[in-house]
């Protein structure tokens, strides 16, 4: 986050997205100060990198997202 903070201080009018550590506990932390972010095995079976996206994982995760808009 705090990397996330300082690139987002020097570049203010630059879309900044978040590439790691976003999850469902962090989301809402995450874009307070990202514009976005990707997200990978968070939204995964199991959390697992290589398994299918889990529908109910990802809704969710989006539900989350929704909120902290």
């Amino acid at each position: 986050m705090e990397d996330l903070e300082a690139v987002k201080r020097v570049l203010p009018d630059t879309p900044v997205l978040a590439n790691t550590g976003v999850k469902h506990a962090t989301v809402a932390d995450v874009l307070a100060v990202a514009d976005g972010c990707i997200v990978g095995s968070a939204l995964k079976v199991g959390g697992d990198t290589w398994a299918a996206v889990d529908p109910a994982r990802a809704a969710d995760f989006m539900d989350k997202v929704r909120a902290a808009r």
